[in-house]
């Protein structure tokens, strides 16, 4: 078995002056340069990082790998090792309580045999469950809850939802979903009531568009169906949807609404659900984004609020040029933020990449950048890699709101993408909310870049950062740049990781290099920033 280097490092950490961005612990699994990525998922004392890689070079033989941290980067039991069936591979997981959920599949087609390996992450025990009778899908989302495994995904071009006990091996598919014109915008667990939830969009008659919220017991079985079909004005529909609790039955729903069958973008709504499945609808406009614009300079900003109040006075709709896709939802005490892209596609060769595709993931805290993805074949949880669709995206700017408890607009801002040209497909930007700090973040090539907002006033926009080493004696000599991914781990701290070669100097005095796969803990603090003086 091929011997791996783990290793920590980490310091106390005190910020000097005017460093926004400082790399406050590191630990490092020895790699090679193309090994698979760790996936994480993160947990309430810190996170899980899991892969599986070859045995040995040129070996279909694979091992589960996984590694339990605290928030400080620290690992009790290192790395653990355990065995994966031959010809199997991870296409699917889920944390539920603590016990870690992987899904394997045996060769790479629909039809392959699968089966589930459930972790107890105490005791470090890994049971093995075969998978019988389920459909052939093509999956989009695997989760756990009680012991039952609920599959999505698309069988004959249409969606399917199945519960599949762990315990019995019964199988249920739940009635309501599968059909024609139909599509599954979100599906999240309800741990609280023992139950999950399926947001579908659904095509009616004479081109209508019906959003439907349908609740399921872990049987399968409709507990309760709310209709959406009530929407704005005639030919405005809802484009994505993500639904948050506001309670055991109370709910709210948000995303970005038009005319979608145009591909024409005219804002983001709100809908109030409650208990008994009344709901009041708020949509919002350029109109009541005053600095949707504020990524472009003065002049610039100016001209593009002059075409909207234009737009207003004339009782017309400004339309939003381009995507606007809802990325992420957080609730606060205070209220509501929202985060939005918008960017532009410049050309596509695959399935389409317009967010009525869009599916929105059940959970928010999975630490991946997979959980906002636009290929309806390709498996949610594995999402980090190149896609099977060819597509040039140019991203524009991401857009922040912040709702009050009464949906009004407190305030609106916007950070600039600078035009970013990429094939990624992804959600990159992560956010995070900390008291009146508002942060935006994501890697460009070898560099971190943040924007930074205090009570909705911005105070710098899209800085970049070099990445950075702890050990004096180390050197970056190359990072892989397709490996790099950024995340928001807690309060004000993100975690990079990929992989990197490193030049280090021996006890000896030799010079010496080793390939690793890092995880690097990163302290935001924007307060410490500083405007250069304009003398």
């Amino acid at each position: 078995m091929r011997f791996i280097l783990v290793f920590l490092i980490s310091f106390l950490v005190t910020l000097p002056g005017f460093s926004q961005v400082e790399f406050v612990s590191r630990f490092e699994v020895e790699s090679e340069y193309f090994d698979p990525l760790f996936e994480m998922v993160r947990t309430d004392d810190g996170m899980i990082a899991f892969r599986t890689i070859a045995k040995r070079a040129f070996s279909g033989e694979r091992v589960f790998q996984y590694m339990v941290f605290d928030r400080e980067l620290n690992t009790e039991s290192g790395l653990i090792e355990l065995p994966v069936q031959p010809g199997y591979d991870m296409i699917g997981y889920d944390l539920d309580g603590a016990f870690l959920y992987i899904l394997f599949q045996k060769g790479t087609g629909m039809t392959g045999d699968k089966y589930v390996r459930k972790i107890d992450l105490v005791s470090q025990q890994g049971f093995d469950y075969d998978l019988d009778n389920l459909l052939d899908l093509e999956l989009r989302e695997f989760l756990v809850q009680n012991d039952r495994a609920i599959f999505m995904g698309v069988a004959n071009l249409r969606p399917a939802v199945q519960v599949y006990s762990l315990m019995d091996k019964s199988v249920h598919t739940v009635q309501g979903v599968y059909g024609n014109d139909t599509q599954i915008l979100q599906i999240r667990k309800m741990p609280e009531v023992e139950a999950f939830e399926v947001v579908i969009s659904r095509e009616g008659p004479y081109r209508s568009t019906e959003v439907i919220l349908n609740t399921y017991d872990l049987l399968g079985n409709l507990l309760r169906e709310v209709k959406v079909d009530k929407f704005g004005e005639e030919s405005q529909e809802i484009i994505e949807a993500v639904v948050v609790e506001d309670g055991p039955y109370r709910k709210e729903m948000y995303g970005s609404f038009g005319l979608a069958r145009r591909d024409s973008y005219l804002g983001m709504y709100r809908l109030d659900i409650n208990e008994f499945g009344e709901y009041e609808t708020r949509l919002y406009t350029l109109e009541d984004f005053p600095n949707f614009f504020n990524y472009l300079d003065e002049k610039a900003k100016s001209r593009k609020d002059a075409d909207v109040l234009k737009q207003v006075d004339r009782d017309k709709i400004p339309s939003i040029r381009n995507v606007y896709t809802i990325r992420d939802v957080r609730k606060g005490q205070d209220g509501t933020y929202l985060f939005f892209d918008h960017y532009n596609i410049i050309n596509s060769r695959g399935a389409p990449l317009s967010a009525p595709n869009s599916y929105r993931s059940n959970d928010w805290s999975r630490m991946t950048n997979s959980s906002d993805f636009l290929d309806p074949i390709y498996v949610r949880s594995l999402g980090r890699g190149r896609q099977a669709v060819y597509s040039e995206l140019s991203y524009i700017s991401a857009h922040f709101v912040k709702l009050g408890e009464d949906g009004r607009v407190i305030w609106d801002n916007s950070a600039t993408y600078d035009d970013l040209l990429t094939d990624y497909i992804l959600p990159f930007g992560e956010i995070a909310v900390v008291g009146d700090e508002f942060y935006h973040a994501y890697v460009r090539d070898d560099k971190i870049r943040l924007s930074y907002f205090k009570d909705g006033e911005k105070i710098f926009d899209n800085l970049d950062f070099e990445l950075e080493l702890l050990n004096e004696n180390e050197r970056i000599a190359e990072t892989n740049m397709e490996s790099l991914q950024l995340v928001h781990w807690y309060d004000r701290y993100f975690l990079l990781t990929g992989t990197q070669r490193i030049r280090f100097q021996r006890e000896n005095g030799q010079a010496s290099s080793k390939e690793v796969f890092f995880f690097s803990k990163v302290l935001v603090a924007g307060d410490l920033f500083e405007p250069e003086d304009p003398r």
